[in-house]
Parts: C-alpha cells; structure tokens; sequence
C-alpha cells in the first residue's frame, strides 16, 4: 500500500472504513434503481453521500482542498511511453512540456512538443479560442493541433488537478456499490495500491453536466475499502463503447504547499497487459509564468 506524507490528520467521522461499509449496505439496494438525474450542477446525484465521502477521503489524504486553494500555477514533463504488449519493451516514448495557471479568466495551459516538422505549440487563455502553432507560426483554425488544442488544454490540467477537480461545478458523483474490478490484476513497477481482500470495491461513477469539458466521457473509480486512494480508474470516451483502464502510480510532492501528483498512469488491456504509460517528472509548483505564455503568437 502507498504511504503518503500527510499535511493534515484531519478526518471526518463519514469517511471511516467502517461507517463507509455499513452506509454502503444501506444504499447498495438502492444503486441498482434509475436515479434521477442532479437537481443541480456542481451538487451529486440525491443520497449519493457515500461517493461524496469517497472523494472527500481521498482529498483528506492528500492534503485537504486547502492545499488546491493555495495552487496557483505548476509546470512539469509528461512523457506519454508505449508498450510493446507482448514483450512488455517500450516501442516509442515522446515527450511533452507542460505549464498550467488559474488565470483571470479560468484554467489556463500550454503544450509544447518537438514532431516532424518542428516544436508544436498548443494554449488557451481561458477566454480567447484556443490555438495552436508549430515554431511559433499559428495554424490555421481546420489543423488538426488547433482543433485539439482545448481538449489537450482541459486534459492536462484536469488530471493534475485531481482529486481536486471532483470538487468542481458540473461534476456528478454516483455511488455503483461494492463491484469487481474489470479484466485481469497487473503487477508492475508502478507500485500500484494493495489488491481488495475480497476483490470487491467501491465504485464510484463520475460523469459532468452540459457544458462541462469538451466531451461527456464517463468514468469509474474503484476505491478498496482500506485505502483512501482509488485502485483503479475505467472510462468510456464519448461516443465510444470500448472500456479503458487506468492504474495511478505513487503520490509525490512539490512546492512549499507539497502539492500531491501522481508520478504516473498506466493503461491497461482487459487481459491485463501495459499498452502505454503517462509519466509526469521536472514538477515545478507555483511558479512565476507570464500570463504571455498562453496568449496566441
């Protein structure tokens, strides 16, 4: 199991194992009906206390919201590296070069990566369309980094910011009950959270309202009900039917504020097998970027 450097004992009494279990019993009759859709955005679907509590003691375990409070600005590497799934070698790794800031108008970030033709750059301001540009030189808006350019925006500060993130507006939680985990266990190197006694887990559903991100993908967290920190995450991207699976890596810390990240992402098969891994390093916290970085060339 990881051992996380804690910046807070503070607990509440709804997120100890044993009462999670027996509101757990409770409720698990009742996750099988069709709910009803949140009254309103940025609340979780009616009862779902359970998978607030879920969240709530993740975030309590890494540090408490007062630690996103106090986040204003990070920037880092992720290398995006992919495998070979039945020798298990790395086929390619490439990196990317990432900074984020909570800016006046919301989320900001920028990426830059070296291809073919030069240094690709992607940003959004917050405000301002979000754009692309290879050496400097803007892409015209039908390019295809242009037309990614605020999904990859969103994403890298999406997945920083986690679990902070499951706090925003428009994000819904729903309680699944106490599940199995989809396709074969994998031991790597990531040093992946002890395996369920029993197997089973809580799962918790994570979905966002109109409006909220670039594409309405549905994800699941699978918590063991001894550790704060979900095992496992499963997603369908929308549009799509197929499942992927994600296990986090260790937690580290950067910045005076220690701000907690996952070291990495590893993608999995049903059968178990690494296809590619996101490996996030060089993290710097709360640094001083010009709000120019993310303006448009």
């Amino acid at each position: 199991m990881v051992t996380l450097p804690r910046r807070s004992a503070h607990r509440r009494n709804a997120h100890h194992p044993a009462v999670l279990a027996t509101v757990a019993g409770v409720l698990l009759a009742f996750v099988v009906l069709v709910l009803p859709q949140p009254a309103e955005p940025g609340s979780w679907f009616p009862g779902d206390e359970v998978a607030d509590s879920l969240v709530g003691r993740w975030i309590d375990a890494v540090g408490g919201m007062e630690t996103y409070h106090e986040f204003q600005s990070a920037a880092f590497t992720v290398t995006t590296v992919l495998y070979d799934t039945v020798t298990g070698r790395i086929r390619r790794s490439r990196p990317r070069y990432v900074w984020i800031k909570k800016g006046p108008y919301g989320e900001q970030s920028r990426i830059e990566r070296w291809e073919g033709a030069g240094l690709i750059q992607q940003g959004f301001n917050g405000r301002d369309p979000a754009w692309a540009a290879v050496e400097g030189e803007l892409l015209p808006d039908t390019a295809k980094d242009t037309r990614e350019a605020l999904y990859v925006s969103r994403d890298v500060f999406y997945w920083f910011g986690l679990p902070f993130k499951l706090r925003d507006p428009g994000v819904y939680l729903q309680y699944l009950g106490l599940r199995e985990r989809p396709g074969a266990e994998w031991s790597g190197e990531a040093g992946s959270p002890t395996r369920a006694p029993d197997g089973l887990y809580h799962a918790v559903g994570v979905s966002f309202g109109v409006g909220v991100g670039e594409h309405q993908d549905v994800f699941t967290y699978y918590f063991a009900p001894d550790n704060p920190l979900p095992h496992e995450t499963t997603y369908v991207e929308e549009g799509k039917t197929s499942l992927n699976r994600m296990v986090r890596g260790e937690i580290d810390r950067a910045g005076q504020i220690e701000y907690p990240y996952a070291v990495r992402r590893d993608f999995l098969t049903e059968s178990g097998k690494r296809t590619k891994a996101l490996v996030v390093s060089d993290v710097v916290v709360n640094p001083e970027t010009p709000q120019q970085k993310f303006e448009r060339p």
